[in-house]
């Protein structure tokens, strides 16, 4: 027979009330969250979160809403983002959506409002400020990942993108490079924006002019980075290193190198971004940009319970972490 909210009282030594005071998140007594807890623990007493739910009109559920479930960003986050959440009793939702539906973002927002969730984390395109109040009126607070948009008054966690692309484009110039190629994603996207400026700023600074055959921008896939490298090898003058600055654009541009029998670093250098997994798979081993996912993850969750709570009720956050360079020897000094 299941234990009940009486029996975890009566060996806790409290009330039911003290201890259903604390299943809701309400502070009790640190003698008294002990022996709760220690009661709980012993009697293997499940929380009914249906009948919480009816009581407080929290489901402690949380929607978790990305571009695209095959994409390595948002798989890779997921999971961080889920075991903080599952730390502290709630369950996600998980929801994608088109990046070029213009409204496919409102409308799981809208989704995920109506089956009554506690809050939201996501990858934000198309997002606009209607779909934050809309939420706020619901009073489901919203935490972006990996895109800051300065114009939706939201909390966001990022990496600082102008730095990490500043960093590999000067690792090439300090190793000789002139004509260096970027491959990004949708150009207008916060990341996308911010990676090109590091990249253009690191150029610049050398007192090498960007070139615009030398930067291509579509979206974030396979093909758009296999395309990409196609158009850099056919280029009168071709660049002598590549930077595909996401995880998908630089398994497409490894596949055209491959199959072309490019060899990197000795026909061309070149860098990727964010999955170590194809940088140590590869031989040689690829420099490449990794993004803290974890972190990013926690951070996010984070700051979603803090904003469920009512812990924190002041202004927009953006939380800006590193990302660092992993080198490998994918880059030639010419």
């Amino acid at each position: 027979m299941s234990s009940t909210i009486k029996d975890v009282a009566k060996m806790a030594g409290v009330s039911i009330s003290t201890v259903s005071k604390f299943i809701n998140g309400g502070n009790v007594l640190e003698e008294n969250r002990l022996q709760i807890e220690n009661a709980i623990e012993t009697l293997n007493y499940q929380v009914n979160t249906v009948a919480r739910g009816m009581k407080t009109r929290k489901t402690m559920s949380v929607g978790v809403l990305i571009p695209s479930l095959a994409d390595y960003y948002g798989v890779s986050i997921l999971s961080c983002i889920d075991q903080e959440l599952y730390n502290s009793g709630y369950s996600t939702i998980i929801c994608d959506y088109s990046q070029t539906d213009p409204t496919g973002a409102s409308d799981k927002i809208n989704f995920l409002i109506n089956k009554q969730i506690d809050g939201i984390i996501m990858q934000p395109i198309n997002v606009h400020q209607e779909d934050i109040d809309r939420a706020a009126k619901a009073d489901v607070p919203i935490v972006f990942v990996d895109i800051e948009d300065p114009s939706v008054a939201c909390d966001s966690v990022t990496i600082d993108n102008v730095d990490i692309a500043y960093r590999i484009t000067q690792h090439f110039i300090d190793n000789g490079h002139k004509r260096i190629g970027f491959i990004g994603g949708q150009e207008g996207v916060n990341t996308t924006d911010d990676r090109v400026r590091g990249y253009k700023d690191a150029l610049e600074k050398a007192g090498i002019k960007p070139s615009a055959e030398l930067i291509h921008l579509e979206n974030v896939s396979e093909e758009s980075g296999y395309l990409a490298m196609m158009r850099f090898m056919n280029l009168k003058n071709p660049p002598t290193a590549v930077f595909a600055s996401g995880n998908d654009l630089t398994c497409g541009a490894v596949m055209f190198a491959n199959e072309k029998h490019i060899k990197i670093p000795e026909d061309l250098s070149f860098v990727g971004f964010e999955n170590q997994t194809i940088a140590h798979v590869y031989n040689p081993t690829l420099t490449i940009g990794i993004q803290p996912i974890r972190k990013i993850g926690q951070t996010a969750a984070r700051m979603l319970l803090e904003r469920m709570s009512g812990e924190y009720e002041g202004g927009p956050r953006n939380i800006r972490l590193k990302a660092v360079i992993d080198f490998g020897a994918s880059v030639k000094k010419i």
